[in-house]
């Protein structure tokens, strides 16, 4: 039950001499303004509950620990749940004038760099333990394979660009080719349309139970494929909403749960049991929306089958799972009353006593406001 997270990806970082595609341009830290890092943290907290393993390249350790915190990060990544794997790719275009720029660069010697900056930026052990993944994950037989699948997503995204005509009309691209861009507008629609084909490919790659895209690039999808991409997560937030139950980035944020607790609160107390019925129902937004109408799961596992036997054809899009759970509870009465359920209600158990009757606002607002002395 794994998912890659890339959308630290999609980033953009704007230098004084234009738009330049590349977040890490410089060598200098990509900061992460308060909004960016709680829409972070939303889809991180968001996966870890639906998910087991998070996948991440090394292109985004330090926005990682930057958001979740270095404590969380060496948890994730000790317990085995989040995966680093060994990829900077700068994709980038630029148009100035009559010259276009296009640089698809696999950056190697990063490593150095990366541990500098935490040494600056974080303390000497957060330098230190990420010198020691990285030596263990860098160079290593898959990296080689990881850039093929770069190269891969390339070519995709080069006919996207030049001959798929509902994308062109989607993104109004007037340059006739991606060899002869003629405008700067076209450079970002090259962009996106890069990142878009490389999440489709490494997610297929990586046999990921889920693909987590960007709102935009699902768009892409639709276009290309006539695929609609159902999101568990902006289900989730629906319900969740509706239920009364806390914003858990803003909770993280001011350290009124920790990372601890919503690993906790996914294994221990639900047993990982939620877990297990999104993962043997596919991931389905239908699928729990009838559990949670008390309406009949089919289960059908023909759907799994029909999503991935498209991806190895053409790039395919999975509904980005995720889920939002609590803090501070006690192992109370729900962890012997959670294995008695079985089926479609365990969703309905998992929000209705798990979530709603212990997670409740008045609590958390009582935490929240006592951070401030209020």
């Amino acid at each position: 039950m794994a998912v890659l997270f890339d959308a630290f990806s999609y980033r953009v970082n704007k230098t004084p001499d234009g738009f330049y595609y590349d977040r890490w341009h410089g060598h200098v830290f990509p900061e992460i303004s308060m909004p960016e890092k709680l829409y972070f943290l939303d889809r991180i907290i968001s996966a870890l509950l639906t998910h087991n393993k998070l996948f991440i390249r090394t292109d985004s350790i330090e926005e990682m620990i930057e958001c979740i915190g270095f404590d969380a990060f060496r948890m994730l990544y000790n317990r085995g749940e989040l995966g680093i794997l060994d990829n900077w790719w700068s994709p980038a275009f630029m148009y100035g004038g009559d010259t276009v720029f296009f640089m698809n660069m696999h950056e190697k010697q990063y490593q150095d760099k990366i541990c500098s900056r935490l040494l600056e930026r974080k303390g000497a052990e957060e330098s230190r333990f990420t010198n020691t993944i990285l030596k263990n994950v860098c160079n290593t037989s898959d990296s080689d394979t990881y850039d093929f699948w770069d190269n891969t997503s390339q070519e995709n995204m080069y006919e996207d660009f030049s001959f798929n005509d509902r994308i062109r009309a989607l993104l109004n691209i007037q340059s006739e080719t991606i060899t002869s861009i003629s405008n700067e507008d076209d450079t970002w629609s090259a962009v996106r349309l890069c990142l878009f084909e490389r999440s489709i490919e490494w997610s297929k790659q990586l046999k990921t139970d889920e693909i987590l895209l960007e709102d935009e690039a699902k768009r892409y999808l639709l276009y290309k494929n006539d695929i609609q991409a159902d999101s568990i997560i902006q289900y989730f937030k629906q319900v969740l909403y509706a239920k009364g139950i806390p914003n858990l980035s803003i909770l993280y944020y001011n350290d009124v749960i920790s990372m601890k607790d919503i690993i906790r609160i996914r294994d221990k107390v639900a047993f990982g049991k939620f877990t297990s019925w999104l993962k043997s129902h596919n991931y389905s937004v239908r699928e729990l929306e009838l559990a949670l109408l008390n309406g009949r799961s089919s289960n059908n596992m023909i759907e799994k089958w029909l999503r991935w036997a498209v991806v190895c054809g053409s790039p395919l899009l999975l509904s980005a799972g995720t889920v939002q759970t609590l803090t501070g509870i006690g192992l109370s009465f729900m962890e012997q009353l959670l294995p008695q359920f079985s089926g479609q209600k365990i969703p309905v158990l998992y929000f209705d006593d798990v979530l709603s009757k212990q997670f409740k606002s008045s609590k958390m607002n009582r935490k929240l406001q006592s951070k401030f002395g209020l």
